[in-house]
């Protein structure tokens, strides 16, 4: 008795047998780059959050405890860490992130509620760190995002 089996090729063809299934191209899986948001109020996480996950490209952990914030990045290994607390909290989780050996190639993204007169455009990098100043709009942060996962188009 002559056994025959259908394999579902990646592209949805139906083939008779391993062989043929083998000789058909594979198609690369792409994953989701990962993002962890660290904020105090759940609010603005959620606005961002929504925007993102509409991308389609991202996979979203939100963090509003600064003390648990370290570990959920070392649970988690984020691609990007983004960043909004005030002033001193926002300032120990960024040395926290870079201090720590498998942590410290993350790029982290700080939305800043601080805008000094000297720093009006609406993105650029301070101290090392990228960051937008408040008020931002939400497809600043999405291109922010993208130019630092995927690189500028």
């Amino acid at each position: 008795m002559k056994l025959l089996l259908r394999f579902r090729g990646p592209l949805g063809r139906g083939t008779s047998n391993a062989r043929e299934c083998a000789n058909q191209p594979l198609t690369t899986m792409k994953f989701p780059k990962k993002i962890l948001l660290i904020d105090h109020e759940p609010g603005v996480t959620r606005l961002i959050r929504r925007a993102l996950e509409r991308a389609g490209k991202y996979l979203i952990r939100e963090e509003h405890d600064d003390k648990l914030a370290l570990n959920a990045a070392r649970w988690f290994q984020p691609d990007l860490i983004l960043v909004d607390t005030a002033g001193q909290d926002r300032r120990n989780i960024e040395r926290q992130i870079h201090t720590d050996a498998a942590l410290k190639d993350t790029p982290v993204l700080s939305l800043s509620n601080l805008r000094p007169e000297s720093q009006m455009v609406s993105g650029g990098i301070l101290s090392g760190y990228s960051f937008f100043a408040a008020p931002i709009r939400v497809e600043e942060v999405l291109r922010g995002v993208d130019e630092l996962l995927f690189g500028k188009d």
